[in-house]
């Protein structure tokens, strides 16, 4: 294979890693992609001829003039993300000199194109799958870069051709493993910009069944399939808390029914309880979550309610609304600590929570015209009861003997609250947790509809509880004056959303996940408080705990010395391999062409450092004839065992050292003698 060709294939493998780099943060317009890995991939094993070339340059060029027009339309008229045709036109400039000829000296826009899409990738948050590429793209561009160097230097000394020595190759892959380790300390050490500088999360999910702000009963038809997109991954720190499988992450209420959707109503007054209800009048211990959820079309706070802290991470703003809905204002994915009570008020205090301050009825009591067989259902369901909690019981325990299911109702006539109830008496949480509301508004019982998701699945690969779209849920809650909104779940026990058998590919899933996890936690969102907590454990591990006396500014100060030590000595060891590794013991043939060049000078002749072998030859003509021919003959011994890679037997080394005699001796006379010492 020659020299040419390999170096043209590492640079349209380069491409081929920026093209996977992209498709790792932003995802890729599925033609595109397809069109430019197919030309990249054909360049791998075939390059046209110049004329071929040339006539393929005349396609390029009007489709490339479009995807310029189509860019500065999205720039001008349309207004709005412009990457994506800019990436479309890099793609097609790509391909384009992928499949020039090999004579065609193009590698520095391979180069630039290539290094182009990778940083367009970083525009979003690129998952682990940037990660590989990004190792890869360091390797090869390592590789093309020398090989690069060394066609140059061939064609210009007039080589035709020489063969790539593996050694140098490995050398070189070694190399680019001492850059990404010190790249990644560098990463590590150095201060930090804020999460989000670009502008642009993760691309934003659609919105999932049982979560929404319009919740709907009317589907019907067909089924809700499983979706295992990982929506919420939480961590516990002090420890899996008991039922991990049955907290509720609740995300949005919904306060009017109109027969068929829940929505939320614009004008909704201010109804939610204190926070200091929840911290002082509810039991149970305080139950701290650290989460990291992706982004959804709605901007909720997903958390154990109720909530009573919340602690974001730099990037987003969290906000309450008139609801007590948590949502979040900010360009960066959502990541934050929730602490959050985990037992509802004991019962008796429930049951005497019948005088205060209840939220407005036109609103928490707000029914559609109705079924009277509702009306009726409420009334006996509640009949001698005069506490609301108890009424919720009795509601709840009536919906849980009716049945689960993911089948929706076959016709629209069946899907209706009126058929649940009375006829087919199954259905999926949604019409579960709009039955209990409503059966409880007809009883004069202020109450709400509340979905988000429920439980989940633990990851021993990631130690963290990831929420899965499978995972989505519907609920209620019921005001209790003094309480404030406390959770009730009439959906079977064990038949929600999260109970759909899990696939095959979950353990691997799990696994690749947890690795995204590690990513997203120590890469996309690393921070200063991240980066002061590792170097605080970095200084912990290399110095005695801090002593006593110690000031603030000194501990504080302690981490960041240690660590810019670390930094110092990972790059100066690691030059020093470099050095080492690159520059090996000089064969024998290149220690007598240097020998011949110090005679040279030695003899007063000019020999600068980029004086060739073949221009060395020359100047020894000029100025000193007889020394010309063993010379030259000394020079073509060095050249084809530098460039040619053959071997020298020991003739020709004993044939390469007596004309290094012959020159040393012809040159004596041109040497200049020395001053005598006085």
């Amino acid at each position: 294979m020659s020299l040419a060709s390999v170096h043209r294939r590492m640079a349209v493998l380069m491409g081929l890693a920026g093209l996977l780099a992209f498709a790792g943060g932003a995802g890729v317009e599925p033609i595109s992609a397809t069109l430019a890995a197919a030309a990249l991939a054909v360049a791998l094993v075939w390059q046209p001829d110049p004329g071929l070339a040339r006539r393929l340059e005349r396609v390029w060029l009007p489709v490339a003039a479009l995807l310029v027009a189509r860019a500065l339309a999205h720039v001008l008229v349309i207004r709005d993300d412009v990457v994506i045709p800019v990436v479309d036109l890099l793609l097609l400039l790509m391909a384009a000199e992928a499949l020039r000829s090999l004579d065609a000296p193009n590698d520095v826009r391979l180069y630039a194109l290539s290094f182009a899409l990778l940083l367009a990738a970083t525009a979003y948050r690129p998952g682990i799958l940037f990660l590989v590429a990004f190792v890869a793209y360091v390797a090869l561009a390592s590789v093309a870069l020398t090989v690069g160097h060394m066609r140059r230097r061939a064609a210009r000394h007039g080589i035709a051709d020489m063969p790539l020595e593996g050694g140098l190759v490995r050398s070189t892959l070694a190399l680019s493993g001492v850059i990404l380790l010190v790249s990644a300390v560098v990463f590590l050490s150095f201060p930090r910009v804020s999460r989000g500088w670009t502008g642009r999360g993760e691309t934003v999910a659609t919105s999932i069944a049982g979560f929404s702000d319009r919740v709907s009963i009317g589907e019907h038809g067909s089924r809700i399939y499983g979706n295992p997109r990982i929506v919420l991954r939480v961590e516990f720190p002090q420890g899996i808390p008991d039922r991990l499988l049955d907290l509720h992450w609740r995300g949005r209420s919904y306060d009017r029914f109109d027969g068929v959707r829940w929505s939320r109503s614009r004008a909704l007054p201010p109804s939610q309880a204190p926070r200091q209800w929840y911290r002082d009048r509810w039991s149970g211990p305080v139950l701290e979550q650290r989460i990291w959820a992706a982004p959804l079309d709605v901007r909720a706070i997903f958390g154990v309610h109720p909530v009573v802290e919340l602690d974001p991470e730099p990037g987003i703003q969290p906000l309450s609304d008139n609801a007590g809905d948590l949502f979040y204002w900010g360009s960066a994915s959502p990541a934050y600590t929730a602490f959050s009570r985990t037992g509802n008020p004991d019962a008796e205090l429930l049951r005497g929570a019948e005088g205060g301050y209840v939220p407005q009825a036109r609103y928490f009591l707000q029914l559609p015209d109705l079924d009277p067989r509702i009306q009726a259902l409420a009334d006996s369901l509640t009949a001698g009861l005069s506490n609301r909690f108890d009424k919720a019981r009795a509601v709840e325990r009536h919906l849980g003997s009716f049945q689960y299911t993911l089948e929706l109702p076959a016709t629209a006539r069946e899907a209706t609250l009126e058929h649940f109830l009375f006829e087919r008496r199954a259905g999926h949480c949604e019409y579960f947790s709009t039955a209990m509301v409503v059966l409880l508004r007809a009883a004069g019982v202020e109450s709400r509809n509340v979905n988000g998701f429920l439980g989940g699945e633990w990851s021993s690969f990631g130690s963290y509880l990831a929420v899965t779209e499978n995972q989505a849920h519907s609920w209620v809650e019921v005001w209790f004056p003094g309480f404030g909104w406390v959770t009730f779940d009439p959906t079977p026990a064990g038949a929600g959303l999260g109970s759909r058998e899990a696939s095959w590919i979950w353990p691997g899933r799990f696994l690749f996940d947890a690795i995204q996890h590690r990513w997203n936690k120590w890469v996309l969102d690393y921070n200063v408080e991240a980066q002061s907590g590792l170097l605080q454990r970095w200084s912990q591990m290399l110095v005695p705990s801090a002593k006593p006396d110690d000031t603030p500014e000194e501990r504080g100060r302690r981490p960041l010395v240690w660590g810019l030590a670390g930094l110092l000595v990972v790059l100066f060891a690691g030059l020093g391999w470099a050095k080492r590794g690159a520059r090996p013991p000089p064969s024998p043939e290149a220690t007598a062409y240097l020998r011949l060049r110090a005679l040279c000078a030695r003899a007063g002749l000019e020999v600068p450092p980029g004086l060739t072998p073949l221009a060395l030859v020359e100047r020894v003509g000029v100025v000193g004839a007889p020394a010309a021919h063993p010379a030259g003959r000394v020079v073509d011994l060095y050249l084809r065992a530098r460039y040619g890679r053959e071997v020298l037997g020991e003739s020709e080394k004993r044939e390469m050292r007596e004309a290094l005699a012959a020159v040393g001796r012809a040159l004596k006379d041109l040497t200049p003698p020395r001053a005598k010492e006085p």
